[in-house]
């Protein structure tokens, strides 16, 4: 059913407003112009990005009594990051951005982490995926994405257990290009014409800074970003990994296209969004210097880690933007990435490890871009297309067909990743993903021929903070089911709910908190007093 002219007109006009409403932040503190501020930290850095309501002439961070000049991270002077570097471990600063001698905003506070060689006894990590979603795709409650203020109320409700850090697993934008353009489906084709009516249609031929461009991507991905954070996020460092519609395409294979690797637009889309939102991954002392997506200085877009000193190790991997379509020695991610995992997980010398990969290990909905073979039987001979926008239609997964384009060395990079989660002697493996649209804790006891009955990896989905119709049962045409060559224990069964994970990590253990909601069975009030309907704590190959 089409979306008449007329309301998206009218919608229109909530955008200009939507930075504004992330203001209302609990107690007294004021931005001011600052309409966007979300912090990222290591022991001894912070980089900042900011986006103000007016361009400020002379932006400056003052840390103490350090004064640090931004950045431009656009044409237009709107964006700034700041990069202060040199400070001490673990240390409490005092922050405040200027224009030149007049206060931006007021004073706020934020944190360096333990050295890397400093004792610690715990730390708390909040997580989540999938946040995304235009406020035109939001509205009705039929909508692909929740309104913005219910994402606000989980958000919120996952900062009130004032975590150290947080980290947001994949899909922060949708805003697809040729999979939705060139869509085999009228209705979807029809949806994304009027949504480029409103804010205008990208050119994929142009720079995304500089052109046109610009100024339409501050509407199409920031309107997704700054009402959701706003200057919430100002105080918890904050880590945003990508998966493939933060490349603006859904990963699909078809005899037309095929969307992943990305084409030199996806990319620099997606920079330009990062680089103006979401501060990169800082060094950690481990992580190579030449590895895909390295940046000057030492940041990353794609690939970093948390790390709380002694206690606990936090790797990120893009399983999106790097993956190779090389047969049976393909990946998802690249093979320097891989040994960096591999070389972090065999040194046993901090007491936790956990992997984030943007694409989880254990459960399949026949995507394209899986570990796993297992596709949607749609009943045509030979390779089977991956589903998508079903239209209500339901199918069975199998392997018995091929997945047309999928590469049989993702599943032999799965199988190595798992071994040496496995082989840890001292530690219990987990993983902690999202993209599936779902919450849910399982163990993986078998892969293939690999057995893990003595220290099964536990492989947890985030829950996500976006999804309001959009849930792979829906959209695939079935729910997350186990791969077909595992065998998983189920402590909390997948289920497709919205929510968010807090994760508490001691040198004894790593306790699990999962949240779940669903806007058709409970209501949004309920959000602010939400429990855990899963809450575990891992060791050693085992739950307890």
């Amino acid at each position: 059913m089409s979306i008449e002219r007329r309301r998206f007109v009218q919608s229109v006009g909530l955008l200009a407003l939507a930075p504004s409403m992330s203001l209302a932040a609990p107690g007294s503190w004021s931005g001011g112009r600052v309409e966007h501020l979300i912090p990222t930290a290591n022991h001894n850095r912070f980089m900042i990005k900011a986006v103000f309501a007016v361009p400020p002439v002379n932006p400056e961070l003052h840390v103490g009594q350090r004064h640090v000049r931004g950045a431009a991270t656009d044409s237009a002077g709107f964006g700034y990051a700041f990069d202060v570097q040199d400070l001490a471990a673990n240390t409490r600063y005092e922050l405040r951005l200027f224009d030149g001698a007049t206060a931006l905003s007021d004073p706020w506070p934020l944190s360096t982490f333990p050295a890397p060689d400093a004792k610690s006894d715990r730390t708390r990590l909040l997580v989540f995926t999938c946040a995304g979603g235009h406020p035109l795709m939001s509205e009705g409650e039929n909508s692909s994405f929740l309104p913005m203020k219910t994402r606000r109320s989980l958000l919120d409700r996952g900062l009130s257990f004032q975590p150290d850090a947080m980290i947001a697993i994949g899909d922060h934008i949708y805003w697809d290009q040729r999979t939705t353009i060139e869509s085999a489906l009228a209705s979807r084709r029809e949806r994304v014409e009027n949504y480029n009516r409103v804010v205008g249609m990208l050119d994929r031929e142009q720079p995304a800074r500089g052109s046109a461009n610009e100024a339409i991507l501050k509407v199409a991905a920031g309107a997704q970003i700054t009402p959701l954070y706003g200057t919430a996020l100002r105080s918890t460092p904050s880590y945003f990994l990508n998966d493939d519609h933060d490349y603006f395409e859904n990963d699909e294979a078809t005899e037309r296209f095929v969307t992943l690797p990305p084409y030199h637009y996806q990319r620099d889309f997606l920079n330009f969004v990062r680089d103006l939102y979401f501060p990169e991954f800082l060094p950690d002392g481990h992580r190579p210097r030449a590895i895909s997506g390295a940046m000057d200085g030492e940041l990353n877009r794609s690939f970093g880690a948390f790390r709380w000193g002694q206690l606990c190790e936090v790797l990120m991997y893009d399983c999106a933007g790097y993956l190779s379509l090389k047969g049976a020695v393909a990946g998802l991610i690249p093979d320097e990435v891989e040994r960096w995992l591999k070389r972090r997980t065999a040194d046993e010398t901090v007491a936790q490890l956990v992997h984030v990969p943007s694409h989880p290990f254990g459960w399949s909905a026949g995507k394209w871009r899986e570990w796993y073979p297992d596709v949607a039987d749609a009943g045509q001979l030979g390779a089977q297309v991956a589903q998508i926008g079903v239209a209500g239609e339901q199918f069975k997964l199998t392997t018995n067909k091929p997945k047309f384009m999928w590469q049989n060395g993702w599943w032999q990079q799965h199988q190595r990743l798992l071994e040496s989660l496995a082989g840890q002697k001292r530690r219990a493996g987990v993983v902690l993903s999202g993209d599936l649209h779902a919450t849910g804790h399982a163990q993986i006891v078998q892969s293939g021929a690999l057995a893990f009955a003595k220290n099964p990896i536990n492989t947890i989905i985030s829950g996500t903070l976006g999804t309001g119709q959009g849930w792979p049962s829906k959209v695939r045409g079935t729910p997350p089911l186990t791969a077909a060559d595992l065998k998983l224990e189920s402590p909390a069964p997948i289920s497709e709910r919205n929510g968010f994970t807090i994760l508490d990590i001691t040198p004894d253990d790593i306790r699990v908190r999962l949240f779940a909601w669903r806007r058709e069975t409970a209501s949004v009030d309920a959000i602010d007093q939400l429990q855990p309907y899963h809450d575990v704590r891992l060791r050693r190959g085992s739950v307890n």
